[in-house]
């Protein structure tokens, strides 16, 4: 922590508190976005901050939170969890003081309450931050980080408080720190905890987690060096889930297909279904393969017999009959279908590759029908998902001169993820990643330079290490549960073994993964922060990466060569790969009358092409495109600042480009991130026209595409849209909907590759999306907070059959403020509007998110 410049005593002071948490801050400085600590007006790119008190003012605590202050960071979800912030449309890589985080997607929730401040800087990291993707990232500052400005406290300060509301919303938190002296070095320390155990939205899915952090910085420990160190634990309990078999009668009129499958897969009767009894109550039509399995098969897309052209995706012909599979069983168990209706249809309705629907798909037609949906019963449930993250960083800083600093990081990061659930699907992860970076800065000195040149330099060396290993098991099955059936619950037909619980080939299901990888990346970097005539600013920044990659898959269960007669297993296979790759930058700014400043911004950065769970697969080592990728940004934009900073303006248009893939036969396109463009608008205005008001608006207008087209491209629809039919009762009356066919099982669709280039749009994030929020604080305290995010309609798949509708939440506050008091009452989607988000793919229709309506929560916090 560096010594105060007014005096030899330091002191550990809080963070700046503004008078008006939402007051404009163009001129808080960062060192974030591209290296150079600058105030944000002068950063060439578009950077968003967050402060501890707009976190606290907003309520801001989970990343979907962060939608309603930071434009562009709607994020879509997997199975419910946003581990991950999205960034203009694509996962962004998460830092954590500086030194980039494991990846959070769908393993764990983060936690942005524990955060003194947020930076979400748009476009690919600064050459001296190593590897990263195109989106952008975000850095996350504990409350136990060293302040912002100089100097120790010199008493222990701190605070606690308590927030409950609606689903049980029950969390406690505390922070303090103080001055510290060790073997004659002063210093700090600060320590913070948290803890929380409440309901959610969804039924039957809570949220515990426990969180610690601590640090503690000496100065002048080794030498003039400042010693920091910190670490942060937590851990996560929480469980994942969607609403299956959405539809757009679901989405637009609350229309559930309800419904049981007709045949019990428990054939023993243990309470679960395992992996032979698939087979043996739900059998194949020819040879086991991935396509043709008793609960997952392929369709083809049909062609029109006469052109010989493909069918348009709402024109695919609807095709009579029942499958004949569950046309036999209903002629042996005619109970099922006490009226006949079902089999006087006859056999028929749209083939697999196959040739053949395995009767474990369809529904029980005693059981179906079509019900209003309680849209917080969640079908697809990863019922546990326990999640022990761990952050230890040591830093030897040196930065009494700002003319020379010098600064020695390490990080050690850790996720141990434990999943279950009662599908097919079990997973155990272990992921650590350990980071060196030295970085020095050099300001040449003026006296060598011309008097319209000052240049100040910096260099960064980094190695970082990736190791990870996971074992799962089987698929997730996620339509067989019935959500308007018992509750919600499952039952021995809608549970399946995993090899969690039962890894046994004749009872159970073996491990279908059983995989690792170590990789690495070192690196140099270099940058010029160039000044020229005082109003021109130009920074150049380069960087060479190189990586060396390892990844095994050990001996593991072949589900697609196996059956209820015959085990097989695959062999293991081990391939190591080298990649390298080349970052650059380029920017220019210019100071203008009226407190103008336009920039413009080159940047091209490589990427690691590791999977959303840090592991690099065995075919990605292998691909000819290499491990490594490759993002750009082309971005201009204009800053303002007037009225002695109480107006503030960003805009912004940007075009970046993920080139991941070389080629259309490129396996790399298994990686987490695909080649993508996206093109957009994005700008955002802070006014305090008074002391006691204050007003922060954003709009983002974005629009991405696919630019290769991947050999495989699958997808998956409902029966409705494959060709099935609806089969109606004598009296007219629906007695068995399309939908009904398909839901005990999974399936998909190939698109042809002479369409895909109709299907390249990118879809899943609104591409209009905007925010307000207006705080006004009376002189006795009370304030009022009103804010609100629209964000127009969107596809929930490629093929866009099912659309989500524009959505507007609008969110209010009262707070009150007395000496060391603060009290708040927040409502958040007041108006209690149902909205639906889109899963982190955009492969298929039949699972959604269904966001939280309205909620209200109290917040007591006592400064001490």
């Amino acid at each position: 922590m560096a010594q105060s410049s007014s005096s030899t005593n330091t002191e550990l002071t809080d963070v700046v508190v503004t008078e008006d948490p939402l007051t404009a801050i163009l001129n808080e400085s960062t060192g974030s976005s591209i290296g150079f600590t600058k105030p944000l007006l002068e950063t060439p790119r578009t950077v968003s901050f967050v402060s501890s008190e707009q976190i606290a003012l907003l309520g801001i605590s989970s990343v979907d939170d962060l939608t309603r202050v930071v434009p562009g960071t709607f994020t879509t979800t997997r199975y419910g969890l946003q581990g991950g912030i999205n960034v203009r449309g694509v996962a962004a890589d998460m830092y954590f003081r500086g030194m980039k985080r494991i990846n959070m997607q769908g393993h764990a929730r983060t936690s942005l309450a524990s955060m003194d401040s947020i930076e979400v800087i748009k476009g690919p990291p600064s050459p001296i931050y190593g590897m990263g993707k195109i989106g952008g990232y975000s850095n996350l500052t504990p409350k136990s980080g060293r302040a912002k400005v100089g100097g120790y406290l010199d008493d222990v300060k701190g605070f606690a408080q308590v927030i409950g509301g609606d689903y049980r919303k029950s969390e406690v938190s505390a922070g303090a720190g103080g001055p510290v002296n060790v073997l004659g070095k002063t210093g700090g320390y600060y320590g913070y905890a948290l803890l929380e155990n409440s309901e959610s939205y969804v039924k039957k899915v809570g949220a515990q987690q426990r969180i610690l952090q601590g640090s503690m910085s000496l100065d002048n420990f080794v030498g003039p060096f400042r010693f920091e160190s910190g670490t942060q634990a937590q851990n996560s309990i929480t469980s994942g889930a969607y609403m299956n078999r959405t539809t757009q009668a679901l989405v637009d009129d609350g229309k559930y297909v309800s419904g049981q499958p007709l045949v019990n897969l428990d054939v023993n009767g243990d309470g679960a279904v395992g992996f032979r009894e698939t087979h043996l109550a739900s059998p194949l039509k020819g040879n086991v393969g991935s396509n043709n399995r008793p609960l997952f098969q392929r369709f083809n897309w049909p062609k029109d017999p006469v052109t010989g052209k493909y069918y348009p995706i709402d024109q695919f012909p609807k095709i009579a009959g029942i499958p004949q599979t569950m046309l036999d069983y209903l002629n042996a168990n005619p109970s099922k279908d006490p009226t006949g209706a079902l089999r006087a249809q006859g056999a028929g309705g749209p083939l697999p590759t196959s040739g053949q629907l395995p009767v474990g798909f369809v529904l029980d037609p005693t059981t179906v029908d079509v019900v209003d949906v309680d849209l917080r019963r969640n079908g697809a449930y990863e019922r546990v998902q326990d999640a022990e993250l761990a952050v230890w960083y040591a830093d030897f800083v040196y930065d009494s001169d700002p003319d020379f600093t010098v600064k020695s990081q390490f990080f050690k990061d850790y996720l141990n993820s434990f999943k279950n659930s009662y599908l097919p699907y079990g997973e155990k992860q272990d992921i650590h990643v350990w980071e060196e970076k030295i970085t020095v800065t050099r300001r040449i000195p003026d006296e060598i330079l011309p008097e319209w040149l000052r240049i100040n330099s910096l260099a960064s060396i980094n190695y970082r290490e990736t190791n990870g290993e996971i074992f799962s098991s089987g698929g997730d099955f996620d339509y067989r549960q019935d959500v308007m059936f018992r509750n919600g619950d499952h039952y021995p037909n809608t549970i399946f073994w995993n090899q969690l619980d039962n890894d046994t080939y004749q009872t159970g299901a073996p491990k279908t993964v059983d995989r690792e990888s170590t990789f690495n990346e070192m690196g140099f970097g270099a940058m010029l922060d160039i000044d020229l005539f005082k109003d021109t600013n130009v920074v150049l920044g380069a960087r060479i990466d190189g990586s060396e990659a390892k990844a095994t898959d050990f001996r593991r269960f072949n589900e697609n060569s196996s059956n209820a007669t015959v085990e097989k297993y695959l062999d293991p296979i081990t391939e190591k790969g080298w990649d390298k790759g080349v970052s650059w930058s380029a920017s220019i700014s210019q100071k203008l009358p009226w407190g103008l400043r336009p920039y413009a911004t080159l940047a091209k950065s490589s990427v690691s092409l590791d999977g959303a769970n840090n592991i690099m697969l065995v075919n990605t080592v292998t691909a000819p495109g290499g491990h490594i990728g490759s993002a750009e940004l082309k971005e201009g934009g204009l800053k303002g600042a007037w009225l002695n900073d109480k107006l503030t303006f960003t805009g912004a248009y940007f075009v970046q480009t993920r080139t991941d893939i070389s080629s259309a036969a490129d396996p790399t396109a298994g990686a987490e991130v695909s080649s993508t463009e996206t093109k957009g608008t994005e700008t955002e205005l802070r006014w305090t026209p008074m002391r006691e008001l204050s007003i922060q608006a954003y709009a983002i207008w974005m629009k991405a595409k696919y630019i290769v087209d991947a050999p495989v491209t699958t997808m998956e629809l409902d029966a409705r849209t494959l060709g099935f039919q609806d089969v109606y009762a004598d009296d007219g009356s629906l007695l068995y909907p399309a939908e009904a066919f398909l839901y005990g099982g999974r399936w998909n669709i190939t698109i042809p590759t002479e369409l895909l280039p109709q299907y390249r749009d990118k879809v899943g994030t609104p591409e209009q999306q905007y925010g307000i929020n207006a705080n006004y604080t009376m002189k006795n305290g009370v304030g009022f907070l009103l804010g609100g995010t629209y964000f127009s309609s969107t596809y929930a798949d490629r093929l866009k059959t099912l659309e989500l509708p524009a959505a507007f939440n609008l969110n209010a506050g009262v707070t009150y403020d007395k000496g060391n008091w603060h009290l708040r009452v927040n409502g958040y989607n007041v108006l209690d509007e149902v909205t639906f988000r889109a899963r982190n793919t955009d492969t298929g229709t039949n699972l959604l998110s269904v966001m939280p309506g309205a909620r209200y929560e109290v917040t007591a916090k006592l400064d001490f």
